[in-house]
Protein backbone atom coordinates (compact mmCIF):
# COMPACT_ATOMS: atom_id res chain seq x y z
CA UNK A 1 0.00 0.00 0.00
CA UNK A 2 2.54 2.25 0.83
CA UNK A 3 4.33 1.42 -2.60
CA UNK A 4 1.06 2.37 -4.42
CA UNK A 5 0.90 5.95 -2.11
CA UNK A 6 4.50 6.79 -2.98
CA UNK A 7 3.49 6.54 -6.89
CA UNK A 8 0.28 7.83 -6.71
CA UNK A 9 2.30 11.10 -5.50
CA UNK A 10 5.07 10.78 -8.32
CA UNK A 11 2.78 10.51 -11.08
CA UNK A 12 0.87 13.80 -9.48
CA UNK A 13 3.81 15.25 -9.02
CA UNK A 14 4.54 15.05 -12.71
CA UNK A 15 0.93 16.00 -13.99
CA UNK A 16 1.36 19.57 -12.11
CA UNK A 17 4.79 19.82 -14.18
CA UNK A 18 3.21 18.91 -17.40
CA UNK A 19 0.82 21.74 -16.36
CA UNK A 20 3.76 23.91 -15.43
CA UNK A 21 5.05 23.72 -18.63
CA UNK A 22 2.29 23.75 -21.18
CA UNK A 23 0.02 26.27 -19.16
CA UNK A 24 1.87 28.64 -17.95
CA UNK A 25 3.06 32.06 -19.20
CA UNK A 26 6.33 31.07 -20.47
CA UNK A 27 4.40 28.54 -22.87
CA UNK A 28 4.04 29.53 -26.77
CA UNK A 29 0.84 27.60 -26.71
CA UNK A 30 -2.15 29.67 -27.34
CA UNK A 31 -4.26 30.38 -24.66
CA UNK A 32 -7.26 27.53 -24.98
CA UNK A 33 -4.39 25.57 -24.85
CA UNK A 34 -2.71 26.25 -21.93
CA UNK A 35 -6.10 26.46 -20.25
CA UNK A 36 -6.40 22.78 -21.21
CA UNK A 37 -3.12 22.21 -19.77
CA UNK A 38 -3.93 23.71 -16.64
CA UNK A 39 -7.99 22.04 -16.63
CA UNK A 40 -6.10 18.65 -17.35
CA UNK A 41 -3.60 19.04 -14.11
CA UNK A 42 -6.58 18.81 -11.62
CA UNK A 43 -7.70 15.88 -13.37
CA UNK A 44 -4.72 13.80 -13.87
CA UNK A 45 -4.16 14.19 -10.10
CA UNK A 46 -7.16 12.46 -9.57
CA UNK A 47 -6.50 9.61 -12.37
CA UNK A 48 -3.20 9.72 -9.90
CA UNK A 49 -4.65 9.02 -6.45
CA UNK A 50 -6.73 6.60 -8.34
CA UNK A 51 -3.81 4.11 -8.78
CA UNK A 52 -4.35 3.30 -4.93
CA UNK A 53 -6.85 1.37 -6.34
CA UNK A 54 -5.50 0.22 -9.70
CA UNK A 55 -5.60 -3.41 -8.74
CA UNK A 56 -9.07 -3.37 -7.26
CA UNK A 57 -10.61 -1.23 -10.11
CA UNK A 58 -8.25 -1.95 -13.29
CA UNK A 59 -10.24 -1.51 -15.85
CA UNK A 60 -11.88 2.06 -14.59
CA UNK A 61 -7.96 3.32 -13.51
CA UNK A 62 -6.60 2.02 -17.13
CA UNK A 63 -9.62 3.85 -18.92
CA UNK A 64 -9.55 7.09 -17.41
CA UNK A 65 -6.12 7.28 -17.64
CA UNK A 66 -5.63 6.64 -21.25
CA UNK A 67 -8.74 9.14 -21.66
CA UNK A 68 -6.60 11.87 -19.90
CA UNK A 69 -3.81 11.63 -21.07
CA UNK A 70 -4.84 11.50 -24.67
CA UNK A 71 -7.58 14.46 -24.04
CA UNK A 72 -4.56 16.65 -21.87
CA UNK A 73 -1.52 17.81 -22.23
CA UNK A 74 0.38 16.03 -19.18
CA UNK A 75 3.16 13.22 -18.52
CA UNK A 76 2.22 9.55 -19.76
CA UNK A 77 3.64 7.77 -16.29
CA UNK A 78 0.15 7.53 -14.74
CA UNK A 79 -0.97 5.54 -17.88
CA UNK A 80 1.88 3.34 -18.08
CA UNK A 81 1.49 2.56 -14.45
CA UNK A 82 -2.28 1.98 -15.39
CA UNK A 83 -1.56 -0.91 -18.19
CA UNK A 84 1.07 -2.69 -16.02
CA UNK A 85 -2.35 -3.68 -13.70
CA UNK A 86 -5.03 -3.94 -16.47
CA UNK A 87 -3.13 -6.12 -17.53
CA UNK A 88 -2.71 -8.52 -15.15
CA UNK A 89 -6.14 -8.52 -15.23
CA UNK A 90 -7.72 -8.93 -18.22
CA UNK A 91 -7.00 -11.13 -21.33
CA UNK A 92 -8.07 -11.76 -24.84
CA UNK A 93 -9.19 -8.75 -27.04
CA UNK A 94 -9.64 -6.69 -24.12
CA UNK A 95 -6.69 -6.93 -22.81
CA UNK A 96 -4.90 -5.86 -26.73
CA UNK A 97 -7.15 -3.17 -26.83
CA UNK A 98 -6.08 -1.37 -23.17
CA UNK A 99 -2.31 -1.59 -24.62
CA UNK A 100 -3.15 -0.14 -27.76
CA UNK A 101 -4.79 2.73 -26.13
CA UNK A 102 -2.18 3.47 -24.03
CA UNK A 103 0.16 2.95 -26.94
CA UNK A 104 -1.65 6.11 -28.32
CA UNK A 105 -1.89 7.72 -25.27
CA UNK A 106 2.08 8.00 -24.81
CA UNK A 107 2.45 9.02 -28.33
CA UNK A 108 -0.04 11.78 -27.95
CA UNK A 109 1.86 12.47 -24.39
CA UNK A 110 5.22 12.57 -26.07
CA UNK A 111 3.96 14.28 -29.59
CA UNK A 112 2.84 17.24 -26.76
CA UNK A 113 6.64 17.80 -25.58
CA UNK A 114 7.64 17.77 -29.06
CA UNK A 115 5.78 20.33 -29.98
CA UNK A 116 6.58 22.32 -26.52
CA UNK A 117 8.93 25.16 -25.75
CA UNK A 118 11.10 22.70 -22.83
CA UNK A 119 10.94 19.63 -24.98
CA UNK A 120 12.40 16.91 -22.69
CA UNK A 121 12.80 15.00 -26.36
CA UNK A 122 14.57 18.01 -28.03
CA UNK A 123 17.20 18.50 -25.10
CA UNK A 124 18.47 15.11 -25.94
CA UNK A 125 19.52 15.86 -29.65
CA UNK A 126 21.19 19.89 -29.09
CA UNK A 127 17.34 21.24 -28.62
CA UNK A 128 16.56 22.36 -31.67
CA UNK A 129 14.18 25.57 -31.71
CA UNK A 130 10.56 25.39 -31.75
CA UNK A 131 9.12 24.79 -35.38
CA UNK A 132 12.56 23.74 -36.79
CA UNK A 133 12.89 20.78 -39.11
CA UNK A 134 15.12 19.24 -36.83
CA UNK A 135 12.71 19.37 -34.09
CA UNK A 136 9.94 18.18 -36.41
CA UNK A 137 11.80 15.63 -37.26
CA UNK A 138 11.46 13.84 -34.15
CA UNK A 139 8.20 13.14 -34.83
CA UNK A 140 9.57 10.20 -36.59
CA UNK A 141 11.07 9.01 -32.83
CA UNK A 142 8.21 9.28 -31.02
CA UNK A 143 6.16 6.01 -32.37
CA UNK A 144 9.61 3.69 -31.52
CA UNK A 145 10.02 6.18 -28.31
CA UNK A 146 6.19 5.31 -27.06
CA UNK A 147 6.33 1.30 -27.94
CA UNK A 148 9.41 1.16 -25.70
CA UNK A 149 7.96 3.44 -23.31
CA UNK A 150 4.70 1.02 -22.99
CA UNK A 151 6.47 -3.07 -23.24
CA UNK A 152 7.96 -2.84 -20.34
CA UNK A 153 4.99 -2.10 -18.26
CA UNK A 154 2.66 -4.21 -20.17
CA UNK A 155 5.04 -6.86 -20.22
CA UNK A 156 4.89 -6.87 -16.26
CA UNK A 157 1.13 -7.04 -16.71
CA UNK A 158 1.75 -10.15 -18.44
CA UNK A 159 4.15 -11.53 -16.14
CA UNK A 160 2.03 -11.35 -13.54
CA UNK A 161 -0.80 -12.98 -15.10
CA UNK A 162 1.51 -15.40 -15.85
CA UNK A 163 2.49 -16.20 -12.02
CA UNK A 164 -0.77 -15.99 -10.93
CA UNK A 165 -1.82 -18.67 -13.44
CA UNK A 166 0.96 -20.76 -12.34
CA UNK A 167 0.67 -20.51 -8.75
CA UNK A 168 -3.24 -21.49 -9.26
CA UNK A 169 -2.01 -23.78 -11.02
CA UNK A 170 0.11 -25.13 -7.90
CA UNK A 171 -2.76 -24.80 -5.59
CA UNK A 172 -5.02 -26.59 -8.12
CA UNK A 173 -2.33 -29.66 -8.30
CA UNK A 174 -1.64 -30.11 -4.62
CA UNK A 175 -5.34 -29.98 -3.50
CA UNK A 176 -5.76 -32.74 -6.37
CA UNK A 177 -3.12 -34.62 -5.05
CA UNK A 178 -4.69 -34.20 -1.42
CA UNK A 179 -7.80 -35.50 -2.91
CA UNK A 180 -5.82 -38.22 -4.45
CA UNK A 181 -3.92 -39.28 -1.22
CA UNK A 182 -7.72 -38.88 0.53
CA UNK A 183 -9.32 -41.26 -1.91
CA UNK A 184 -6.62 -43.72 -1.14
CA UNK A 185 -6.81 -43.53 2.33
CA UNK A 186 -10.75 -44.28 1.78
CA UNK A 187 -9.98 -46.93 -0.38
CA UNK A 188 -7.39 -48.70 1.88
CA UNK A 189 -9.68 -48.03 4.95
CA UNK A 190 -12.55 -49.70 3.09
CA UNK A 191 -10.65 -52.72 1.94
CA UNK A 192 -9.80 -53.17 6.13
CA UNK A 193 -13.29 -52.51 6.73
CA UNK A 194 -14.22 -55.32 4.28
CA UNK A 195 -11.43 -57.39 5.59
CA UNK A 196 -12.48 -57.43 9.17
CA UNK A 197 -16.08 -57.82 8.15
CA UNK A 198 -15.03 -61.48 6.51
CA UNK A 199 -13.17 -62.28 9.29
CA UNK A 200 -15.53 -61.52 12.28
CA UNK A 201 -18.40 -63.80 9.79
CA UNK A 202 -16.07 -66.40 9.18
CA UNK A 203 -14.36 -66.76 12.40
CA UNK A 204 -16.28 -64.97 15.60
CA UNK A 205 -19.97 -65.87 13.88
CA UNK A 206 -18.83 -69.24 13.13
CA UNK A 207 -18.04 -70.09 16.69
CA UNK A 208 -20.70 -68.29 18.60
CA UNK A 209 -23.50 -70.50 16.14
CA UNK A 210 -21.69 -73.43 17.59
CA UNK A 211 -22.09 -72.30 20.99
CA UNK A 212 -25.62 -71.73 20.81
CA UNK A 213 -26.06 -75.08 19.06
CA UNK A 214 -23.94 -77.04 21.71
CA UNK A 215 -25.94 -75.14 24.22
CA UNK A 216 -29.01 -75.83 22.94
CA UNK A 217 -28.60 -79.53 22.73
CA UNK A 218 -26.73 -79.67 26.41
CA UNK A 219 -30.07 -77.50 27.57
CA UNK A 220 -32.50 -80.59 25.91
CA UNK A 221 -30.31 -83.23 27.33
CA UNK A 222 -29.97 -81.97 31.09
CA UNK A 223 -34.25 -80.51 30.69
CA UNK A 224 -36.34 -81.97 33.77
CA UNK A 225 -32.95 -83.63 35.57
CA UNK A 226 -31.31 -80.77 36.25
CA UNK A 227 -32.74 -77.80 36.28
CA UNK A 228 -30.28 -75.66 36.95
CA UNK A 229 -28.47 -77.03 34.24
CA UNK A 230 -30.82 -76.62 32.19
CA UNK A 231 -31.59 -73.00 33.31
CA UNK A 232 -27.75 -72.12 32.61
CA UNK A 233 -27.27 -73.59 29.58
CA UNK A 234 -30.61 -71.91 28.53
CA UNK A 235 -29.00 -68.55 29.62
CA UNK A 236 -25.49 -69.11 27.21
CA UNK A 237 -27.37 -70.63 24.72
CA UNK A 238 -29.41 -67.01 24.85
CA UNK A 239 -26.27 -65.36 25.05
CA UNK A 240 -24.75 -66.79 22.17
CA UNK A 241 -27.73 -66.09 20.13
CA UNK A 242 -27.75 -62.17 21.30
CA UNK A 243 -24.21 -61.78 20.54
CA UNK A 244 -24.32 -63.36 17.18
CA UNK A 245 -27.27 -61.14 16.36
CA UNK A 246 -24.98 -58.16 17.62
CA UNK A 247 -22.46 -59.11 15.49
CA UNK A 248 -24.32 -59.21 12.51
CA UNK A 249 -25.08 -55.68 13.00
CA UNK A 250 -21.21 -55.22 13.46
CA UNK A 251 -20.24 -57.02 10.18
CA UNK A 252 -23.06 -55.66 8.61
CA UNK A 253 -22.26 -51.92 9.15
CA UNK A 254 -18.69 -52.42 8.47
CA UNK A 255 -19.86 -53.22 5.02
CA UNK A 256 -22.16 -50.36 4.83
CA UNK A 257 -20.67 -47.80 6.94
CA UNK A 258 -23.12 -44.67 5.56
CA UNK A 259 -26.29 -47.00 5.81
CA UNK A 260 -25.92 -48.20 9.29
CA UNK A 261 -27.38 -47.02 12.38
CA UNK A 262 -26.75 -47.11 15.97
CA UNK A 263 -28.48 -50.53 17.51
CA UNK A 264 -28.85 -50.49 21.22
CA UNK A 265 -30.04 -47.18 23.11
CA UNK A 266 -31.51 -45.34 26.31
CA UNK A 267 -34.18 -46.96 26.28
CA UNK A 268 -32.65 -50.84 26.62
CA UNK A 269 -30.80 -49.81 29.36
CA UNK A 270 -33.43 -51.62 31.32
CA UNK A 271 -33.10 -54.98 29.85
CA UNK A 272 -29.16 -54.36 30.24
CA UNK A 273 -29.70 -54.36 34.23
CA UNK A 274 -32.15 -57.25 33.93
CA UNK A 275 -30.04 -59.35 32.39
CA UNK A 276 -27.00 -58.54 33.60
CA UNK A 277 -29.58 -59.39 37.49
CA UNK A 278 -29.98 -62.64 36.28
CA UNK A 279 -26.40 -63.37 35.36
CA UNK A 280 -25.90 -62.96 38.99
CA UNK A 281 -23.91 -59.57 38.58
CA UNK A 282 -25.03 -57.08 41.75
CA UNK A 283 -26.20 -54.01 39.54
CA UNK A 284 -27.85 -51.24 41.31
CA UNK A 285 -29.28 -48.97 38.70
CA UNK A 286 -30.97 -45.50 38.78
CA UNK A 287 -31.46 -44.08 35.00
CA UNK A 288 -33.53 -40.69 35.00
CA UNK A 289 -33.22 -39.94 31.45
CA UNK A 290 -36.25 -37.34 30.77
CA UNK A 291 -37.16 -37.62 26.60
CA UNK A 292 -35.04 -40.12 26.10
CA UNK A 293 -36.51 -40.64 22.39
CA UNK A 294 -35.34 -37.46 21.27
CA UNK A 295 -31.47 -38.14 22.00
CA UNK A 296 -29.04 -38.19 18.99
CA UNK A 297 -29.11 -42.06 18.03
CA UNK A 298 -25.09 -42.00 18.33
CA UNK A 299 -25.00 -40.77 21.31
CA UNK A 300 -28.27 -42.74 22.99
CA UNK A 301 -25.90 -46.11 21.34
CA UNK A 302 -22.49 -44.61 23.17
CA UNK A 303 -24.64 -44.47 26.30
CA UNK A 304 -25.61 -48.29 26.09
CA UNK A 305 -22.33 -49.43 25.45
CA UNK A 306 -20.46 -47.61 28.36
CA UNK A 307 -23.08 -49.09 30.87
CA UNK A 308 -22.70 -52.47 29.13
CA UNK A 309 -19.00 -52.22 29.56
CA UNK A 310 -18.88 -51.23 32.70
CA UNK A 311 -20.82 -54.25 33.77
CA UNK A 312 -18.57 -56.38 31.85
CA UNK A 313 -15.67 -54.65 33.32
CA UNK A 314 -17.20 -55.71 37.29
CA UNK A 315 -18.03 -59.06 35.99
CA UNK A 316 -14.21 -59.76 34.73
CA UNK A 317 -12.22 -57.89 37.04
CA UNK A 318 -14.18 -57.55 40.55
CA UNK A 319 -16.82 -60.72 40.46
CA UNK A 320 -18.96 -60.60 43.20
CA UNK A 321 -18.54 -57.15 44.14
CA UNK A 322 -21.99 -55.25 43.17
CA UNK A 323 -21.95 -52.06 40.79
CA UNK A 324 -23.79 -48.89 40.99
CA UNK A 325 -24.72 -47.20 37.70
CA UNK A 326 -26.63 -43.82 37.88
CA UNK A 327 -27.74 -42.35 34.42
CA UNK A 328 -29.39 -38.74 34.49
CA UNK A 329 -30.22 -35.93 32.12
CA UNK A 330 -32.24 -34.57 29.58
CA UNK A 331 -32.09 -32.36 26.61
CA UNK A 332 -30.59 -29.30 28.24
CA UNK A 333 -28.49 -31.02 30.31
CA UNK A 334 -26.58 -33.72 28.31
CA UNK A 335 -26.32 -37.22 29.68
CA UNK A 336 -24.01 -37.81 32.66
CA UNK A 337 -23.01 -41.43 33.89
CA UNK A 338 -21.42 -42.65 37.04
CA UNK A 339 -20.63 -46.33 36.93
CA UNK A 340 -18.89 -47.39 40.43
CA UNK A 341 -17.56 -50.51 41.91
CA UNK A 342 -15.41 -51.09 45.54
CA UNK A 343 -11.77 -51.98 45.11
CA UNK A 344 -11.47 -55.28 47.60
CA UNK A 345 -8.22 -56.32 47.88
CA UNK A 346 -7.21 -60.15 46.78
CA UNK A 347 -10.34 -60.45 44.39
CA UNK A 348 -9.17 -62.57 41.44
CA UNK A 349 -10.18 -61.47 38.10
CA UNK A 350 -12.09 -63.88 35.79
CA UNK A 351 -10.18 -62.82 33.29
CA UNK A 352 -7.36 -60.63 32.14
CA UNK A 353 -9.01 -58.95 29.15
CA UNK A 354 -7.24 -57.47 26.43
CA UNK A 355 -6.72 -53.28 27.92
CA UNK A 356 -9.02 -51.88 25.03
CA UNK A 357 -12.76 -51.82 27.26
CA UNK A 358 -11.94 -48.11 29.04
CA UNK A 359 -10.30 -47.31 25.42
CA UNK A 360 -13.24 -47.88 23.75
CA UNK A 361 -15.46 -46.12 26.09
CA UNK A 362 -13.27 -42.60 25.93
CA UNK A 363 -13.29 -42.71 22.27
CA UNK A 364 -17.08 -43.50 21.94
CA UNK A 365 -17.47 -39.90 23.73
CA UNK A 366 -14.87 -38.42 22.18
CA UNK A 367 -16.13 -39.07 19.15
CA UNK A 368 -19.53 -37.39 20.24
CA UNK A 369 -18.11 -34.41 21.67
CA UNK A 370 -18.45 -35.27 25.50
CA UNK A 371 -16.03 -35.76 28.30
CA UNK A 372 -14.72 -39.50 30.33
CA UNK A 373 -12.71 -39.99 33.06
CA UNK A 374 -12.03 -43.77 34.84
CA UNK A 375 -9.74 -44.86 37.36
CA UNK A 376 -9.10 -45.57 41.53
CA UNK A 377 -10.62 -42.78 43.61
CA UNK A 378 -9.59 -42.06 47.45
CA UNK A 379 -12.81 -43.67 48.61
CA UNK A 380 -11.47 -47.21 47.57
CA UNK A 381 -13.71 -47.33 44.55
CA UNK A 382 -12.92 -47.77 40.64
CA UNK A 383 -15.47 -45.08 38.84
CA UNK A 384 -16.27 -44.25 35.85
CA UNK A 385 -17.86 -40.73 34.92
CA UNK A 386 -18.55 -39.84 31.44
CA UNK A 387 -20.91 -36.85 30.19
CA UNK A 388 -22.09 -36.99 26.90
CA UNK A 389 -23.81 -34.17 24.75
CA UNK A 390 -27.90 -34.69 23.45
CA UNK A 391 -26.62 -34.29 20.34
CA UNK A 392 -22.88 -34.71 18.65
CA UNK A 393 -20.64 -31.65 18.89
CA UNK A 394 -20.11 -30.63 15.52
CA UNK A 395 -15.80 -31.39 14.44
Amino acid sequence: MTGSICLSVVCALLAISGAGIHGTAESTFPAPVKLLANVGAFAMIGVAVMLVWRHRFPVLVSALAIAGTVMFPTSPLTVLVAVAAVTAATSGVRRWLFVAGTYLAVVVSLSWDVVTHASLLAGFVNNPGEGTPARLALFWVVPLLAAVAATPFAAFGFARQLRRERDAARLTTAEANRNVTVLHQEVSRERERQELARELHDTLAARLSSLSLHAGALELTVDGTDPRAAAAAKAVRETAQLSLDELRDVVHALRNPSASTPGSGLGDLGSLIDDALRDGVDVRAQILVNDPSTCDPHVAHACYRIVQESISNVRRHAPGVGLRVDVRGGPDSGISITASNWLIPGVAPTSTGGGHGLTGMSERVALVGGSFQAGPTPEGTFTVLAWLPWYPVAR
